[in-house]
């Protein structure tokens, strides 16, 4: 709706986030809820609460705006997605790194869905549900760092002088002798080591869960996929003579009964899939040297691949809602 009352029908731009952002909060519902059931850590179960109550509100909120617009509710998740009876899954420190890359998550997907919208109550909601976001962040990277189970980027000297690059070099090369990797390069090698470690411990989970025998063995590709992934990173670290984060593989508990319905666990590591795709591209729009840009582009590579392969088998499994399309011209006429 416009300032002075007129109605302003959506665009196809905000069509799609609204479709794609109920549907990610639906599973995110239903997330914490089953988190919230086993969580015995205070400050986590606490955190837990406050997002929950606030993903509830927003799930309210869109539904709100598609029976203004006449838009058809999305499926989503619900009730019949999560097992509460099952064991838990995931210990309490998982749950509190679950928030903090759920959260970065995301603030990257509405500040896209943002800039991608026009009428102002849209932009204004998706706007709110993006500071919503970047306080749980902030609340859960606090948690993580009082109770020490979080490890920073590491050290480096402080610039105290303007220099400019004078020889091409600086680019590096596909092999031997590098430069030292520059402060971008050290961020985005942690931004992609901790998605994919969260990635490879909800894999862990979901493979060892996961009802149907082809979606057992797609999470165990994916489970092998983060671990190279993970170990490249690793290196890339050990060779620069900087420290790696932990592994959160052993947050995973050994149960085999799943918390989640096959569906919400084949959504999910497409989700995972997705932002890490869109982690590597950002790092190879932030990185210089040659060797570490083709170590990226060939990570895009093996990744774009896994989750095209998962849209096939969730088409095949009928798990796959389908977006809002444009009209077929061809076929109206």
């Amino acid at each position: 709706m416009s300032q002075d009352g007129r109605i302003v029908p959506l665009t196809s731009g905000e069509i799609g986030v609204l479709w794609a952002g109920y549907i990610g909060e639906t599973m995110l519902d239903v997330v914490m809820e089953s988190f919230q059931h086993h969580v015995l850590d205070r400050d986590a179960k606490q955190l837990l609460g406050e997002n929950a109550k606030l993903i509830k509100e927003r799930i309210s909120a869109y539904q709100e705006i598609f029976t203004q617009e006449g838009m058809k509710v999305p499926h989503g998740f619900g009730e019949q997605d999560v097992f509460l009876e099952a064991p838990r899954m995931f210990s309490d420190k998982f749950y509190l790194f679950y928030l903090k890359e759920m959260s970065r998550t995301s603030i990257i997907n509405y500040s896209n869905a943002l800039f991608a919208s026009h009428r102002r109550d849209i932009r204004m909601f998706l706007k709110k549900n993006m500071e919503e976001y970047v306080k749980v962040f902030n609340d859960a990277v606090e948690a993580l760092l009082e109770k020490g189970i979080v490890i920073r980027t590491p050290s480096i000297p402080i610039p105290t002088e303007i220099s400019f690059v004078e020889d091409t070099a600086f680019l590096g090369k596909l092999r031997g002798k590098q430069r030292s990797v520059s402060a971008q390069e050290i961020k985005e090698l942690y931004v992609n080591l901790d998605t994919n470690m969260l990635g490879k411990s909800l894999m862990i989970a979901f493979s060892q869960s996961a009802k149907s025998e082809d979606l057992k063995q797609y999470l165990h590709r994916g489970k092998k996929i983060s671990h190279k992934h993970i170990d490249i990173f690793i290196n890339q670290l050990t060779d620069e003579d900087l420290p790696a984060p932990q592994l959160w593989d052993p947050e995973v508990t050994e149960s085999k009964i799943p918390p989640f319905s096959d569906r919400l666990m084949h959504y999910h590591t497409g989700m995972a899939s997705a932002s890490g795709l869109a982690n590597y591209g950002m790092a190879l729009s932030q990185i210089a040297r040659k060797d570490l840009s083709l170590s990226f582009a060939r990570l895009v590579w093996e990744t774009a691949k896994f989750a095209s392969d998962g849209a096939v088998l969730s088409i095949k499994k009928g798990w796959l809602e389908q977006p809002p399309l444009a009209p077929d011209r061809d076929q109206l006429s």
